[in-house]
């Protein structure tokens, strides 16, 4: 009779073993985190050991500059992603286990407009995309302008040269357009990025940017007359 609960007991233990392994086996393991800088935004990439359902990944941003990421059945490298190489805009980057989820806090040292999450199946990714607010022209132009600093500078027709080091400085219009084309070609890059991803999300970025390249071209060619004194 003992023997017989002994042989019990045994299979108990095997059985209770077997649960706890597969359970562990189910969740997947974030092995490390990619940060990459964009224009007005940033991606934040982490890579998984299998693939994780969309509806178990949450993320928000709290007043203080912290941005939560928590995965629901899944645990995280904490060592590997503690040694990340931080990149602009995050400056900390903090994890915490528990039972059922892990959670990964990122410092961003800018002010988030929007965000979304993506996810790639092969090889099993998550990408956060995060997007800053887009900068006034006006500030932007400004700020070039005092950039400049001081030098003085002679004006000539549709350009115009410092004198103290004679380099050519285009005149408003000419930084205006280029802007606006860096703005359409920069918009059209990062949606093509997010395509890629393969989202069922509409991606907004492709035609707006195209739409800003096509109409800075139209206006600059039939419509735009410069000043001839």
């Amino acid at each position: 009779m003992k023997i017989l609960n002994k042989q019990i007991n045994i299979a108990i233990i095997c059985i209770l073993l077997s649960i706890v392994s597969i359970n562990a086996q189910t969740k997947s393991i974030i092995t490390h985190v990619n940060i990459d800088n964009k224009k007005n935004g940033a991606f934040v990439k982490l890579f998984t050991t299998s693939p994780v359902d969309q509806k178990h990944i949450t993320g928000w941003s709290a007043d203080d500059g912290w941005f939560y990421i928590t995965v629901l059945n899944a645990i995280a490298d904490s060592g590997r992603i503690a040694s990340t190489e931080i990149k602009y805009p995050v400056s900390k980057i903090q994890v915490n286990n528990a039972d059922e989820s892990a959670q990964i806090a990122f410092k961003i040292n800018e002010v988030i407009e929007n965000f979304e999450f993506y996810q790639s199946k092969s090889p099993p990714e998550i990408l956060l995309s995060l997007r800053f607010p887009i900068h006034d022209m006006a500030t932007v132009l400004k700020q070039e302008r005092a950039n400049m600093g001081s030098a003085e500078s002679v004006t000539t027709e549709g350009e115009q040269i410092e004198t103290d080091t004679g380099i050519l400085i285009p005149d408003q219009y000419k930084r205006i357009r280029a802007s606006l084309y860096l703005a359409g070609a920069s918009l059209t890059i990062a949606g093509a990025a997010l395509e890629s991803s393969k989202s069922e999300n509409i991606i907004w970025e492709i035609p707006t940017g195209l739409a800003i390249i096509a109409g800075t071209f139209i206006y600059d060619k039939y419509f735009h007359k410069p000043n001839k004194e």
